[in-house]
């Protein structure tokens, strides 16, 4: 196809008009792609005021294009946020259906030159990926695109309880570069809701939001602040839920409110909708109890159903903000503990959506899958809200999900063909906790990227991904590694926990074929060497979670043979071995590259790998000739929450 050169040589004529000059995302847009240019070219091409009749780059919506120039646009995709193109011998047309799409369409273009976003800039040793081009050339075309999915939520690990304005700006640029249009906050619970918004806005985060026209979405789990502990507690505590027959606070191992309470509920919406009021950059107010509290333990709850009581508390709610707020939508939960079934007489006001989650799924499980094993939740869930369902996909949230991740494309395939074929309109992607930030954003980069644009294919993806960031060699070799840790997606979880000999003999042939071989091809090249070396870092951390599954296997064998002494000597040397992995992950986190949590190593990941070491002890000291008794996965209703944890620390 021909090809239109804009920059060639430092030097260009080219010129960039924002079509739609009184919108403030379509400006920074404009102002997005002039940035890169000039990265990409070194030419920092002018914003014009007033079209040219050539030479010019249009950027706007839709309906702003001069009608000369929309005549080559294509029609519209049809979906959400969407975006045409047009490239031909006088111009380059990007014109968003909205003005998300505007900016989309500008990360499209610069994408096709090279650029990538896949990890937020929050590592001054790893920069994006903007190649130094001599000529910055297009081949003409036309394209469109949108998503089916309207609601696109990010709940980056920088949303999660502490403010840190710095990390927020670099994990919502690249959610929005990776095709997300909000930003989902869970608030701290040890201060006033209100407050914490207010110190968003004074950060500047709220127009770094904005700006870029996404949505907001929160505080999520929050009951406990619209009908707050210190305020009510000691002249109503009859407002307050019970355990073991006492009422008791919206704590860790207290309950949730009285949801029957009828003043309770009362002061819980004359509280919510004046905080709605005075955050006016809400675009959906999601409130959820507080994580991990349990529900209906005084005769008035038992009555009915969590669920129930909900809807009923949530329904009274959205009475008021339509009237007060009717642009805000509201939402809370469901098949998330303790709103885990549906509910069996109230139905859902019709500003009202559900965040739906299913905590500690094995990503061999799609939600289309015949033997899903929540698939009759999902389902009632979905038609009791009449298909405004958000689904919260753990991906990227480590508290779900092995320590060390792979690609979860298995899933991420199969929950798209459900959300394809049963119409929901939400995905939040919940990114957790803080300290794996580059660990787990291959996988938010795959989620966002598939969930808009539903044709792309996740093993391309991956692909792309590799060859980009690692450089053309390099990338090559993890292409491949990547992709077979996604199609032997149990690896992960076996890395974590139980490991087989022949998981053992795949890591060591991983590292033979694609490790060293991708190291040594970058060998010279810093930024490319630094990358590697974090793929290699967390490869090595593997084999070593993996050498003390096998030491424990053989103990296993010395006791089932009853050669105790055997058994007994190689457990102390297990014992020196897993304090040096812990150790090893302990410097793994301290690196800070966002490979591992410093924060997790002292407890879950400690736990995890010398808990077993206890249960042999005891078996060898009484000559327990049988099955093993190491370490097995903690079942589902025994994780602990994340606000579980920050109320433990």
């Amino acid at each position: 196809m021909p090809t239109l050169t804009v920059c060639r040589n430092l030097h260009s004529n080219w010129s960039i008009l924002n079509a739609s000059s009184d919108s403030e995302v379509c400006r920074f847009a404009a102002e997005e792609l002039q940035r890169y240019l000039k990265l990409l070219s070194g030419c920092l091409l002018p914003i014009q005021d007033k079209l040219r009749e050539e030479d010019v780059f249009l950027v706007g919506l839709r309906r702003d294009i001069p009608a000369t120039d929309r005549q080559n646009i294509p029609v519209p995709a049809e979906g959400f946020d969407g975006y045409a193109i047009s490239i031909n011998e006088r111009s380059i047309c990007i014109a968003g259906d909205n003005e998300r799409g505007v900016l989309y369409g500008v990360y499209d273009l610069l994408e096709r030159l090279g650029c990538r976003w896949f990890y937020p800039m929050q590592d001054p040793k790893d920069p994006e990926v903007v190649p130094k081009l001599d000529a910055v050339s297009f081949e003409t075309g036309t394209w469109s695109i949108a998503s089916p999915i309207p609601i696109r939520l990010c709940n980056a690990s920088s949303f999660f309880f502490e403010i840190v304005p710095e990390i927020m700006r670099t994990q919502l640029d690249v959610a929005m570069k990776a095709r997300y249009n909000g930003m989902a906050w869970q608030c701290d619970h040890r201060s006033p809701v209100g407050d914490q918004y207010r110190e968003m806005e004074r950060a500047g985060i709220i127009d770094e939001i904005k700006k870029r026209g996404m949505l907001f979405h929160g505080p999520a789990h929050s009951f406990q602040h619209f009908l707050r502990d210190d305020d009510y507690f000691e002249s109503h505590p009859e407002w307050f839920g019970m355990r073991d027959g006492k009422r008791v606070h919206q704590v860790y191992g207290g309950s949730q409110f009285c949801w029957s309470n009828s003043q309770a509920r009362r002061q819980f919406v004359l509280n919510a909708e004046r905080f709605v009021l005075d955050c006016p950059a809400l675009d959906i107010f999601c409130t959820l109890g507080f994580d991990g509290g349990p529900a209906r333990d005084c005769p008035e709850c038992r009555k009915s159903t969590p669920a129930d009581l909900v809807f009923q508390l949530l329904g009274e709610l959205c009475d008021r903000l339509k009237e007060s707020a009717p642009r805000v939508m509201v939402e809370t939960s469901g098949g998330y503990n303790p709103v885990h079934e549906p509910p069996q007489t109230m139905s859902p006001r019709d500003n009202l959506r559900v965040v739906w989650a299913h905590w500690g799924r094995n990503y061999s499980d799609g939600y289309d899958a015949p033997d899903y094993c929540w698939k009759d939740n999902l389902e009632l869930w979905r038609k009791s809200v009449n298909n405004r369902l958000t689904l919260c996909q753990y991906y990227t949230d480590n508290f779900a999900s092995p320590w060390i991740a792979a690609p979860y494309v298995i899933a991420m395939e199969s929950d798209r063909r459900y959300v394809l074929k049963s119409g929901l309109d939400g995905i939040y992607m919940l990114m957790w906790a803080k300290g794996y930030w580059w660990n787990h954003a291959l996988n938010h980069h795959l989620a966002g990227r598939c969930f808009y644009d539903v044709s792309s294919n996740l093993m391309e993806l991956i692909h792309d991904y590799a060859v980009h960031y690692f450089g053309s060699e390099a990338g090559q070799l993890l292409s491949a590694y990547y992709q077979q840790w996604a199609t032997e997606i149990q690896l992960c979880y076996r890395v974590k926990d139980n490991s087989r000999p022949e998981d053992r003999e795949m890591l060591a042939q991983q590292r033979q074929k694609w490790i060293d071989p991708a190291v040594a091809a970058v060998k010279g090249d810093p930024v490319l060497s630094y990358r590697v070396a974090k793929v290699a870092t967390l490869h090595g951390a593997a084999e070593k979670l993996t050498q003390a599954h096998a030491m424990r296997d053989k103990i296993d064998g010395y006791r089932a043979s009853g050669d105790f002494d055997a058994a007994r000597k190689l457990l102390e040397e297990a014992k020196v071995f897993t304090d040096e992995v812990v150790q090893h992950m302990t410097c793994v986190a301290e690196l800070n590259q966002g490979l591992i949590d410093a924060k997790e190593v002292p407890g879950f990941i400690t736990a995890n790998i010398k808990g077993w070491l206890e249960k042999e002890q005891e078996a060898i000291d009484k000559r327990f000739v049988g099955s093993s008794l190491g370490s097995e996965p903690i079942p589902d209703s025994m994780t602990t929450l994340p606000a579980e944890v920050m109320e433990q620390r």
